[in-house]
This record gives structure tokens, sequence and C-alpha cells, in this order.
């Protein structure tokens, strides 16, 4: 038994090493990078928890992403789904199932837009902690052929930061040791292949020498075994439909909590390449997570009007945001003592040619 916890607190310690490597530098594609490491390889059986070291690695997530995951639940017990949470998610399971979506036929494209804004922290004055806080908004809009072997499309901008706290806009950009993505930039790539997004270096850091060596390059996409984040149509069509064994896979793919099983769900819904039945089975499988309720009938997220369905925390809530019309997923967001602190919204559709978004 001691054994089995310690490969897990090692899982986890090799996670943080991932994530934060050298906290603070962090750039939104080194995030998210980071991110789907962490959902790499799912476990297939349910590990004994270790509340400490994922305390330790919510932690440091907390750090450079103000409410993106916390502690969820590591301990005692909590109540089961409320009866309109449970409600909810069924009837749009239902709608997603029976619903008639447009297929992509051939030489069309999947459309998938998504916008994520983010509260990003950054050192100030040699603090020990992140100390300077800024919003951006990132948009990526990917065409995916029918064929996903053939050209992919990506394009992608950033914006410069919207709302600062306890800083400056100036000083949030030239922060020491800060980096940027540098957008826009635009992509093509087969099997979605792209190339990794290049970062403006902050103060502090030195540009790389082309003429020595970087040592062990990150992994191309290609390279990389696909997961939740970041899937193939091989990968989604080997995953479970059963709600309960997709339930322990979302659970066991993040930070081995059941609440957390709603991070996992996100992270997948966020691409939108979730088939029609998988995503049916995940609004059931999370009828499992205990104290989820219904939050907010009338939730907003880019202009479009949805059904929160929300874990709750002492400091914070989850939410993720479904149409109980259509079964479409809208988005998610955190909550932090009242104030949104990230948020995605994701929309889809088919279009007729790549570059063109759907009318």
């Amino acid at each position: 038994m001691h054994d089995h916890a310690d490969r897990t607190d090692d899982r986890v310690d090799s996670a943080v090493r991932d994530l934060a490597p050298d906290v603070p530098p962090m750039s939104e594609h080194a995030f998210e990078s980071g991110r789907a490491r962490v959902l790499a390889g799912p476990a297939t059986q349910q590990p004994q928890r270790s509340s400490r070291r994922w305390l330790v690695a919510a932690a440091v997530l907390g750090v450079l992403t103000l409410g993106t995951v916390s502690a969820l639940n590591l301990g005692g017990t909590a109540p089961a789904a409320n009866a309109e949470a449970v409600a909810v998610l069924t009837s749009a399971a239902d709608v997603t199932t029976s619903a008639e979506h447009a297929p992509v036929g051939p030489g069309q494209y999947r459309y998938v837009k998504t916008v994520e804004s983010k509260w990003m922290g950054v050192v100030l004055n040699g603090a020990s902690d992140a100390n300077c806080w800024f919003r951006r908004e990132r948009t990526e809009e990917t065409w995916i052929p029918a064929d996903w072997k053939q050209e992919w499309l990506r394009r992608v901008t950033l914006t410069e930061p919207l709302e600062t706290r306890s800083c400056t806009k100036d000083q949030a950009v030239n922060a020491p040791f800060a980096s940027t993505e540098i957008t826009p930039w635009e992509a093509r790539a087969k099997q979605g292949d792209f190339p990794q997004p290049k970062s403006r270096p902050g103060p502090g850091i030195k540009p790389a020498d082309p003429t020595k060596s970087l040592g062990t390059q990150p992994k191309r996409d290609e390279e990389l075994p696909p997961t939740l984040y970041r899937p193939t149509p091989e990968y989604l069509a080997k995953l479970p439909r059963d709600p309960q064994q997709l339930f322990v896979l979302l659970r066991d793919s993040t930070c081995l909590a059941e609440a957390c099983a709603l991070h996992a769900a996100r992270s997948a819904l966020d691409t939108g390449l979730i088939p029609d039945d998988l995503r049916a089975a995940m609004y059931r499988a999370l009828t499992k997570i205990p104290g989820t309720t219904v939050g907010d009938r009338q939730a907003n997220l880019g202009g479009r009007v949805g059904t929160a369905i929300r874990v709750t925390e002492p400091d914070r809530t989850l939410d993720l945001i479904i149409d109980p019309k259509t079964g479409d997923y809208i988005g998610a967001r955190t909550v932090l003592n009242g104030e949104v602190q990230d948020f995605s919204s994701v929309v889809t559709g088919v279009t007729g040619a790549i570059g063109t978004a759907p009318r």
C-alpha cells in the first residue's frame, strides 16, 4: 500500500515539475502544454488518494492562473449530486443523443472557435509569490477537415492586458522573466500538427543562442500520445461510453478527487472535437460528482445563454455551461469570491471553405 501511495506521490511531483519547473516564468502556451501533459495517460484503476500532494499541486497551479484549479474536496464526504443538476445533465444527454447535427462532409471543415479569458500572475520587486495579476483574452480558431489526416488551419490572437490587479499594465507586460506568446499567428499543418507558437522573452530572459544545443526539445504534437485535451478520432472512439467507467477515467486523469472530473470534462469539451455520443456520456458521467448543483440558469458566455452545472468549494465555484435546448456545450467559468476569474467559450460549426467561419 505504501508503494502505491509513493508512486502516486511521484506522479504528482512529476506533474508539478512539468507544469512549473521555474516559477514565475509562464506563457499561455506553456500552461496549456503542461495541462495536456497532466491529462495524458489516464489511470485505468482507482489509485489511492494522497491529499497532501494534490494540495501542493493545486497550490502551484493556483499561483499560475488565479482560480483555474483548486484543491477540490480531497477529504471527507460530500452530498450526492443535486436532483435538479442530475435532471439537467440527463436531459442534455438525451437531447444530444437524439439531435441531428450536420456531419462534416467531403471538402468541408469542422470549425471550432474558443475564447479563453484568464487572470495570470507574475512576480514584481523580488517577491516570493505572484503579486501582479492581469487578464488577457486568447482567441483560437481551427478548421479541421473531414479527413483529420489532411491539412488543418489555426489562427490565434492574444490581447494586451485588459485588466490588472495590484500593478499597472506596463508592469504586467514588462515583469521580469515574463514571456508572451507572439500573436496574431496562423499555421497550416496536416493532422493538426501545428508548430509551437513563438514567445517574446521578457526582461531578464536571454534570447536563445541558435548556435548552441538547447538539449531535449519539446515533442511535436504528432509525437505525443493523444489525451482528452488533444484527442484523435481513434483515441475518442476507444473511450468508454458507460457513464460510470467514463466518470472514473475523467476523475483519475486529473487530480484524483471526484469533483476534478469536471475539470477533465471541461478540458475535453473545450476542444470542440468530442462526438455527440461521447458528449452525452460525459453529461451522464458528471451526475456521479458529489455535490453538483445547478448554479445559474441564465449563464452568459460570449452572448450565448445556458445552464451552469456547478461544483462549489469554500472560496470558488466551477461552472460547466450547457444549452439545455440543444445539448451544446457553451463553455466554462471559474468564480472566486463572486468574481469571474477565468472563462472559456466554445462555438462549433461546419463550413465549406477553410479559413471561413460558418454563416
